[in-house]
Protein backbone atom coordinates (compact mmCIF):
# COMPACT_ATOMS: atom_id res chain seq x y z
CA UNK A 1 0.00 0.00 0.00
CA UNK A 2 2.99 2.56 0.76
CA UNK A 3 4.47 1.71 -2.73
CA UNK A 4 1.36 2.18 -4.74
CA UNK A 5 0.79 5.19 -2.24
CA UNK A 6 4.57 6.57 -3.12
CA UNK A 7 4.43 5.97 -7.10
CA UNK A 8 0.63 8.23 -6.70
CA UNK A 9 2.37 10.95 -5.20
CA UNK A 10 5.59 10.87 -7.43
CA UNK A 11 3.29 10.93 -10.07
CA UNK A 12 1.06 13.55 -9.41
CA UNK A 13 4.03 15.50 -8.95
CA UNK A 14 5.43 14.97 -12.29
CA UNK A 15 2.03 15.52 -13.83
CA UNK A 16 1.70 19.08 -12.12
CA UNK A 17 5.10 19.78 -12.94
CA UNK A 18 4.29 19.02 -16.89
CA UNK A 19 1.41 20.91 -16.52
CA UNK A 20 2.22 24.35 -15.41
CA UNK A 21 3.20 26.72 -18.16
CA UNK A 22 6.66 27.54 -19.39
CA UNK A 23 6.34 31.27 -18.72
CA UNK A 24 5.07 30.42 -14.85
CA UNK A 25 8.41 28.92 -14.49
CA UNK A 26 9.94 31.93 -15.80
CA UNK A 27 11.03 30.41 -19.26
CA UNK A 28 10.52 31.62 -22.50
CA UNK A 29 6.94 30.51 -24.74
CA UNK A 30 8.25 31.23 -28.08
CA UNK A 31 7.64 27.79 -30.31
CA UNK A 32 10.25 26.38 -32.42
CA UNK A 33 8.87 28.16 -35.82
CA UNK A 34 8.99 31.37 -33.61
CA UNK A 35 12.49 30.74 -33.37
CA UNK A 36 13.52 29.78 -36.41
CA UNK A 37 12.84 33.45 -37.97
CA UNK A 38 14.65 34.76 -35.28
CA UNK A 39 18.45 33.40 -36.90
CA UNK A 40 20.81 35.45 -35.64
CA UNK A 41 23.30 37.23 -38.58
CA UNK A 42 25.84 35.28 -37.29
CA UNK A 43 24.84 32.14 -37.44
CA UNK A 44 25.02 32.45 -41.16
CA UNK A 45 28.39 31.80 -40.71
CA UNK A 46 27.18 27.94 -39.94
CA UNK A 47 28.12 25.99 -42.95
CA UNK A 48 25.05 24.77 -42.63
CA UNK A 49 23.39 28.17 -43.83
CA UNK A 50 26.10 28.55 -46.82
CA UNK A 51 25.40 28.17 -50.60
CA UNK A 52 26.79 25.23 -51.51
CA UNK A 53 27.73 25.18 -55.88
CA UNK A 54 28.01 21.47 -57.06
CA UNK A 55 29.76 20.53 -60.48
CA UNK A 56 31.08 17.98 -62.47
CA UNK A 57 34.80 18.28 -64.31
CA UNK A 58 35.79 15.64 -66.82
CA UNK A 59 39.21 14.37 -67.82
CA UNK A 60 39.30 13.82 -71.28
CA UNK A 61 41.72 12.09 -74.14
CA UNK A 62 43.78 9.21 -74.08
CA UNK A 63 47.25 11.03 -75.83
CA UNK A 64 48.76 14.29 -74.82
CA UNK A 65 46.98 15.97 -78.01
CA UNK A 66 44.10 15.07 -77.01
CA UNK A 67 43.77 15.31 -73.30
CA UNK A 68 41.86 18.70 -71.65
CA UNK A 69 38.97 19.26 -69.08
CA UNK A 70 35.86 19.41 -70.58
CA UNK A 71 35.14 22.68 -68.99
CA UNK A 72 37.44 25.78 -69.14
CA UNK A 73 35.07 28.08 -67.04
CA UNK A 74 33.67 27.24 -63.93
CA UNK A 75 31.50 30.30 -62.02
CA UNK A 76 30.91 30.70 -58.55
CA UNK A 77 29.78 33.44 -55.96
CA UNK A 78 32.28 35.10 -53.28
CA UNK A 79 32.84 32.80 -50.38
CA UNK A 80 30.36 29.73 -51.24
CA UNK A 81 31.06 26.00 -50.53
CA UNK A 82 32.32 24.38 -54.17
CA UNK A 83 31.67 20.78 -53.98
CA UNK A 84 33.44 19.25 -57.32
CA UNK A 85 33.53 15.78 -59.03
CA UNK A 86 36.11 15.01 -60.91
CA UNK A 87 35.87 11.94 -63.74
CA UNK A 88 39.24 10.89 -65.51
CA UNK A 89 37.38 9.65 -68.66
CA UNK A 90 40.78 7.86 -69.74
CA UNK A 91 41.29 4.02 -70.09
CA UNK A 92 45.10 4.44 -70.37
CA UNK A 93 46.99 4.10 -67.41
CA UNK A 94 49.84 6.98 -68.07
CA UNK A 95 46.62 9.17 -67.86
CA UNK A 96 46.61 10.29 -64.84
CA UNK A 97 44.83 13.55 -63.66
CA UNK A 98 44.34 16.02 -60.98
CA UNK A 99 42.78 19.55 -60.51
CA UNK A 100 44.80 22.19 -58.22
CA UNK A 101 42.92 25.51 -57.67
CA UNK A 102 45.29 28.67 -57.82
CA UNK A 103 45.57 32.47 -56.89
CA UNK A 104 45.24 34.20 -60.20
CA UNK A 105 47.84 33.50 -62.79
CA UNK A 106 49.68 30.72 -60.76
CA UNK A 107 48.79 27.78 -62.44
CA UNK A 108 51.69 27.56 -64.87
CA UNK A 109 53.82 28.53 -61.43
CA UNK A 110 52.06 25.85 -59.09
CA UNK A 111 52.19 23.42 -62.08
CA UNK A 112 55.72 23.13 -62.19
CA UNK A 113 56.51 23.44 -58.93
CA UNK A 114 54.21 20.26 -58.95
CA UNK A 115 56.09 18.04 -61.41
CA UNK A 116 59.58 18.21 -58.64
CA UNK A 117 56.82 17.46 -56.29
CA UNK A 118 56.38 14.01 -57.95
CA UNK A 119 53.48 10.99 -57.36
CA UNK A 120 54.27 11.00 -53.56
CA UNK A 121 52.80 13.79 -52.87
CA UNK A 122 50.18 13.70 -55.69
CA UNK A 123 51.82 16.52 -57.54
CA UNK A 124 50.42 19.31 -55.61
CA UNK A 125 52.82 21.41 -54.44
CA UNK A 126 50.97 22.24 -50.94
CA UNK A 127 54.11 24.43 -49.93
CA UNK A 128 53.43 26.49 -52.81
CA UNK A 129 52.09 30.56 -52.67
CA UNK A 130 49.02 29.74 -54.72
CA UNK A 131 47.39 26.83 -54.35
CA UNK A 132 43.54 26.86 -52.50
CA UNK A 133 42.30 23.39 -52.91
CA UNK A 134 43.72 19.99 -54.82
CA UNK A 135 42.27 16.75 -55.32
CA UNK A 136 44.54 13.59 -55.29
CA UNK A 137 45.82 12.21 -58.50
CA UNK A 138 42.76 10.02 -60.28
CA UNK A 139 43.82 6.82 -62.09
CA UNK A 140 41.84 6.27 -65.68
CA UNK A 141 38.37 5.65 -64.96
CA UNK A 142 37.85 6.47 -61.30
CA UNK A 143 36.35 9.22 -59.61
CA UNK A 144 37.11 11.80 -56.96
CA UNK A 145 35.10 14.18 -55.58
CA UNK A 146 36.90 17.29 -53.17
CA UNK A 147 34.60 20.29 -51.18
CA UNK A 148 36.53 23.71 -50.55
CA UNK A 149 35.02 27.33 -49.55
CA UNK A 150 35.45 29.78 -52.80
CA UNK A 151 37.45 32.33 -52.16
CA UNK A 152 36.00 35.46 -50.83
CA UNK A 153 37.30 38.05 -53.04
CA UNK A 154 35.76 38.32 -56.56
CA UNK A 155 37.98 37.85 -59.56
CA UNK A 156 39.34 35.06 -61.76
CA UNK A 157 41.36 32.71 -60.82
CA UNK A 158 42.75 29.26 -62.00
CA UNK A 159 42.71 25.38 -61.86
CA UNK A 160 45.42 23.27 -63.83
CA UNK A 161 46.33 19.57 -63.65
CA UNK A 162 49.83 19.39 -62.20
CA UNK A 163 50.46 16.00 -63.80
CA UNK A 164 54.02 16.46 -65.38
CA UNK A 165 53.48 18.04 -69.22
CA UNK A 166 49.36 18.24 -68.17
CA UNK A 167 49.25 21.76 -67.68
CA UNK A 168 49.55 22.77 -71.21
CA UNK A 169 46.38 21.90 -72.14
CA UNK A 170 44.31 21.20 -68.82
CA UNK A 171 44.07 24.37 -67.25
CA UNK A 172 40.65 26.61 -66.92
CA UNK A 173 39.57 29.50 -64.96
CA UNK A 174 37.36 29.72 -61.67
CA UNK A 175 35.24 33.04 -62.22
CA UNK A 176 34.15 34.47 -58.50
CA UNK A 177 31.74 36.58 -58.19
Amino acid sequence: MKNTFSFLVIGFMFLAASCSSNEEAGGNSETAADASQNVQSSDLDDSTYQEVEEFTLRAVGETLEEIAFDKDTLEVNAGSVVKLKLLNEAVDMPMLHNVVFTEPGKYKQVAMAGSKVGASGNYIPLDSVGVLAATPIVLPGQTVDMEFKAPTEPGTYDFVCTYPDHWQRMHGKLIVK
